[in-house]
């Protein structure tokens, strides 16, 4: 039975024990899963009543967690009515195969078919995926809702992902444009008399309007026509005035007389040839100027009153992102910014695109109708979630959408290791309201209908609980005591955290292991003191170079790089290194070719991926010629055209490119056309084969990652297989083993056969796997070797020390961790404060003082969890460096006295750091 697999261990041996991250194979006699007393108790819980689980670093929760999910099923619960969620795809596949193994060994996958002799593993895990729980990221999940309801979203057809942020800033560079043609748009109506709509005068009665024009294609064909009527504009003559004058890209306004009728104005300030700017130019020659209007085309907006920073673009994406991730309308912010996340919307939807975000939007709303609701909890009736401190409010919300009324839920995460704030993490707000509706409340049982139910009979109320798994099998004793040192200065004045929090402790049989804490001159000899204790742990062959971590707050502050003397170090000394945070096979350029290369096949109006691929992929079309193919249709016609069918008119057009580039134009669009005839008869397979031979292998990838993917071969392989055509098959048959992602349309209601024809909802679904997946992959990065070191293939990883991120760091583990430049204003990264503007405002308004010092607060809480994480990295060693001054000298006079952090405590530094804070304190504003 199940349960024998659940063994009662006691105390175990760090490295060995239950919850480690690399736990030890077991032998064939030995159970498969190894839980203490606490875990195996937890794990049998009422599987009907709501269970909170708060897991510190190295208790071993994902042990836990999946001896809950065999004991849910040991009770007879079906494994397809279980759904089990959790934060990244890396996390996702490491609880599928935990699953597997333990079904397997239980017996609970000998069915026909699914368990033979003979079988490899991969096939045997293929098969045996129908017949186990489902196992996913919240983004995977939602996007599976949504392939089967996406009609019911008023969708036509499937959407697909748009998965990374250079993506993004395109489709917000288009809906920039799209803004500044609205205000043109309200301006020529207001020109020619024209009354707006009855529902934007109800609007301006309230608020203040938003730029963004849902409509502005229709009502530009109103403007058009008054306009023609009015004072003589000519379509027809405006292109023939074009094509007399050879007008292909920037416009040259001409010095003889024809140009005055259609407004000096409107040809000087035009550069893309859009009509309704050379409309609006030509109105405000005739008419605006007269009355003294402003010419938008000289004032566009400025957007950096509102979203401040060099890089404007990323202010504006960094503040959808958080918009989104929290779930505020976009009638909560003011004008400008309400504007914007209206125009990026909409144009994700003009393009038949989604964003992450977009994904647990929409699922919500889905779930809405009760008719959908229901037929998903019943699909559904048991939910587990991993990492839930990281979920964000919308992921919140899908929670008690599924579980209200139910509540068997079963929950697990650390608020100790919530470092997600940025990306919209709600932690205090999920334990809040999981203790509030599920643990704290008597959960009335809503009664499922049907003869499908596959619940284990319940009482009609239920109580939920909240336990904590408080011994740490990771790390040594020292390590686990200062890991609770700093954890306790995150708790702040919150009661919910107190009743949260339950410190660690490490085994009794485990001897206290000193912390090193060195206090280095300067960030030159922190390197040396760093590699020569990494060269001595490898060479007493104490550890592997991948089992030594060096973990910073930041791989780049500013101008400096906080670890790069301590790379240059470790190349000197012939140790290789490898930076996560770099680049991942699925970033590589390739690979973001050939996603934009299927989602076209897929989507040809994504004007995105076609602009893309006709930059990367169609021979003699260079960014002169996709400029002209981009200005070509809107000549003539206010209506919108895509880009592909731009492209394919431009084929043809002898006045508009040469012939060469004509015929590489031409050969794309047939290829793309051929594809989509072909969906029909030939196998996914077949087809992503096609794409990679005809096109994406002549592609050259950029050196580094040449270098990087080089290490992703197989050394077993005599033939030469493409990395990435290796890494795109692979997560075709991750789509096959997971058909419960995909419609019913897809399915047509069996199992999907790998070499079946595909169709058109099949590719999709690729394609939005893709971006998935790509977005959420674990990065192993590049190998840094010193020069003339030679290394086998495979091997360059294991021998590799690893530079990461605190971030990228999360839930992972290394027998020592290093962490540099452990100082104020390092670790933890100082707080900016408000703005110049906020701060002279806060001078005369409490509220705003009551704000930004909460901010404050909270920035420095999300610190210490950052150094938290950092600290219970480590299971051997843990090595701390204290700099006596700033790396690059302007910090002195920015940051003040450079000084340990305030997450080391005094006891490990010396009587020196109370000192040195408070001459900082003194020589430090408040803000």
């Amino acid at each position: 039975t199940a349960s024998s697999l659940i063994r009662t261990t006691g105390q175990l041996a760090p490295g060995a024990a239950a919850g480690s991250e690399e736990e030890a194979k077991p032998q064939p006699e030995q159970p498969v899963i190894r839980l203490d007393e606490t875990q195996e108790r937890i794990s049998k819980l009422d599987i009907n009543n709501p269970l909170l689980i708060v897991a510190g670093a190295g208790s071993g929760k994902t042990s836990t967690l999946c001896a809950r999910v065999i004991e849910i099923m040991r009770q007879g619960v079906r494994p397809q009515s279980i759904l089990v969620i959790t934060f990244t795809n890396k996390a996702a596949n490491e609880l599928k195969d935990r699953i597997f193994k333990y079904m397997k060994a239980s017996g609970m996958l000998d069915i026909a078919g699914v368990v033979e002799d003979g079988a490899s593993e991969e096939e045997q895990k293929r098969r045996a995926f129908s017949h186990m729980p489902h196992a996913s990221t919240f983004h995977s999940w939602c996007y599976g809702l949504m392939m089967r309801y996406y009609k019911e979203l008023g969708w036509s057809k499937c959407p697909m992902v748009a998965a990374t942020e250079s993506e993004h800033k395109k489709i917000l560079k288009l809906a920039i444009d799209q803004l500044e043609d609205c205000r043109r748009l309200v301006q020529c109506e207001f020109m020619l008399g024209i009354a707006p709509p009855a529902s934007l005068e109800e609007e301006e009665e309230t608020e203040q309007p938003s730029i963004f024009i849902p409509d502005a294609e229709e009502r530009w064909e109103v403007v058009l026509q008054k306009a023609q009527e009015r004072t003589g504009f000519s379509v027809d003559a405006y292109k023939r005035l074009l094509e007399e004058e050879g007008v292909q890209g920037h416009y040259k306004p001409p010095k003889t007389g024809r140009a005055t009728k259609f407004g000096e104005r409107a040809t000087a300030t035009a550069e893309h040839l859009s009509l309704m700017r050379y409309l609006y130019g030509h109105l405000y020659v005739e008419i605006g100027s007269g009355r003294g209007l402003v010419d938008y085309n000289e004032n566009p907006i400025n957007y950096s009153t509102s979203f401040g920073g060099k890089d404007l673009m990323s202010q504006i994406m960094n503040f959808i992102y958080h918009a989104k991730a929290r779930g505020h309308s976009s009638t909560a912010y003011p004008q400008l910014e309400r504007s914007v996340l209206e125009a990026y919307n909409a144009t994700l939807r003009r393009f038949n695109l989604v964003d992450f975000d977009d994904l647990l939007m929409f699922a919500n709303k889905v779930l809405e109708d009760r008719d959908i609701l229901g037929l998903v909890r019943n699909e559904y009736q048991y939910l587990l979630l991993d990492e839930f401190q990281d979920f964000n409010k919308l992921q919140t919300d899908l929670v008690l959408r599924l579980q209200v009324g139910i509540g068997r839920v079963t929950a697990v995460g650390d608020e100790r290791q919530s470092i997600y704030a940025f990306r919209g993490a709600a932690c205090e707000n999920n334990f809040r309201l999981f203790l509030e509706r599920f643990v704290d409340a008597q959960v009335e049982k809503n009664t499922l209908e049907g003869p499908s139910t596959n619940v284990v009979a319940a009482p009609v109320t239920g109580r939920g609980s909240m336990e904590s798994l408080t011994r740490n099998y990771r790390s040594h004793r020292g390590i686990v005591d200062l890991g609770n040192i700093v954890a306790r200065d995150t708790i702040g004045n919150s009661d919910l955290l107190r009743r949260l929090r339950v410190p660690l402790h490490a085994l009794d049989s485990v001897p206290v292991v000193p912390v090193s804490v060195w206090d280095t001159r300067d960030d030159e000899e922190e390197a040396r003191i760093f590699v020569r204790r990494i060269k001595s742990l490898l060479d007493k062959k104490e550890c592997k170079g991948s089992d030594i971590a060096i973990l910073s707050r930041c791989l780049n502050f500013g101008a400096h790089r906080p670890t790069g003397k301590i790379e240059a170090e470790l190349l000197r000394n012939g140790i290789q290194y490898v930076l996560r945070g770099g680049h991942s096979a699925l970033k590589s350029k390739r690979m973001q070719i050939f996603m934009a290369l299927v989602r076209v096949v897929a989507n040809p109006e994504d004007d995105i991926a076609v602009d893309y691929c006709l930059d990367a992929l169609v021979n003699n079309v260079g960014p002169a010629a996709i400029t002209k193919i981009k200005e070509s249709g809107s000549l003539g016609r206010l209506g919108r055209m895509s880009l592909f069918d731009k492209a394919e008119r431009a084929s043809t057009n002898t006045s508009l490119l040469p012939k060469n580039a004509r015929a590489g134009l031409q050969a794309f669009i047939d290829d793309v056309r051929r594809w989509q005839m072909e969906i029909d008869s030939k196998s996914l397979d077949e087809i992503i084969r096609a794409m990679f031979k005809e096109y994406i292998m002549e592609v050259e990838e950029d050196a580094g990652m040449a270098e990087a993917l080089k290490g992703e071969q197989d050394d077993e392989t005599e033939e030469e297989i493409d990395p990435v055509l290796n890494i795109a098959l692979a997560i075709k048959d991750s789509l096959y083993q997971s058909p419960d992602l995909l419609s019913s349309e897809v399915t047509e209601g069996g199992e999907l056969d790998p070499d079946a024809p595909c169709s058109m909802m099949l590719l999709r679904a690729y394609s939005s796997q893709l971006c998935l997946l790509s977005s959420s992959t674990e990065d192993k990065g590049v190998v840094k070797k010193p020069k003339g070191a030679q290394q086998q293939k495979g091997a360059a990883y294991e021998s590799a020390v690893v530079i990461s991120t605190v971030h990228q760091a999360k839930g992972l583990e290394w027998e020592h961790v290093f962490l540099p430049q452990f100082n104020e204003c390092l670790f933890p990264m100082n707080f900016r404060g408000p703005s110049s503007a906020d701060r002279a405002r806060a001078i005369l308004d409490p509220q705003l003082q009551r704000e930004i010092s909460q901010a404050s607060h909270q920035h420095y809480r999300e610190e210490g969890r950052l150094a938290y994480v950092a600290i219970t990295r480590a299971k051997k060693g843990l090595y701390i460096s204290v700099l006596q001054k700033y790396p690059l000298t302007w910090m002195l006079s920015v940051f003040g006295p450079c000084m340990p952090s305030q997450y080391l405590p005094d006891v490990m530094y010396g009587s020196n750091k109370a000192a040195n804070r408070s001459a900082k304190e003194e020589s430090q504003k408040h803000w």
